[in-house]
């Protein structure tokens, strides 16, 4: 499998191409903006982006989607999170961003697995920094959005947030995974869950 990173948007999110070696069909993991660019990677790997796997409804991860979707692409995201995309509630009132509105193709739900090209997704539901944040775990590849970071963890403040939940998610559904599973955030580097059982400060919150 092949996992390509890239930062796209004006939060300099991160967006995952992933697909096997050899194949047409990729997934793209959270698109926040820029789509030429996402098409450019796209085209330099060799691959269509058949399917959009968003880890929340937040401005900067869903920029591009409506624009994917339209070339075909099928959307991916949990149902408490809809109503970011298809409202205002994405936060551009606070950014003045400007996201155009989409409805996703399928909702997910939390223990699903997924079957898209060749490849097996897990849905890990993990609420928090939105009431609708997911996670994806691809083989020992965690995707995991604003849940957790390198050494840090989503803000709770926005919205939906909450921070009881987010530490639930992070102890009770993350921590539990093998400690050699490499962790892709949606923002700055990657780092593994080992490193963060360690050092994470999520501890430490109430």
């Amino acid at each position: 499998m092949k996992i390509v990173t890239f930062q796209v948007g004006p939060m300099r999110a991160n967006a995952y191409l992933v697909f096997k070696e050899g194949s047409k069909s990729a997934l793209l993991i959270d698109a926040g903006g820029n789509y030429p660019r996402i098409i450019d990677v796209a085209c330099e790997n060799g691959v269509k982006i058949d399917y959009v796997l968003l880890t929340h409804g937040h401005f900067d991860h869903v920029g591009a989607v409506a624009k994917l979707q339209k070339d075909g692409a099928k959307v991916y995201m949990h149902t408490n999170d809809v109503d970011k995309v298809t409202t205002d509630k994405s936060l551009c009132g606070i950014t003045h961003i400007s996201v155009e509105k989409f409805t996703p193709d399928v909702l997910v739900w939390d223990g699903d697995k997924l079957e898209l090209g060749d490849l097996l997704i897990e849905v890990i539901h993990t609420p928090g920094h939105t009431s609708g944040g997911v996670c994806y775990l691809i083989g020992d590849n965690l995707f995991s959005g604003d849940t957790l970071f390198h050494g840090s963890f989503g803000r709770v403040d926005l919205g939906d947030g909450n921070m009881r939940s987010l530490k639930e998610s992070i102890i009770e559904k993350l921590f539990i995974l093998p400690e050699s599973t490499t962790v892709y955030p949606g923002h700055e580097e990657a780092t593994t869950i080992g490193r963060e059982k360690q050092y994470n400060p999520i501890y430490y919150y109430a």
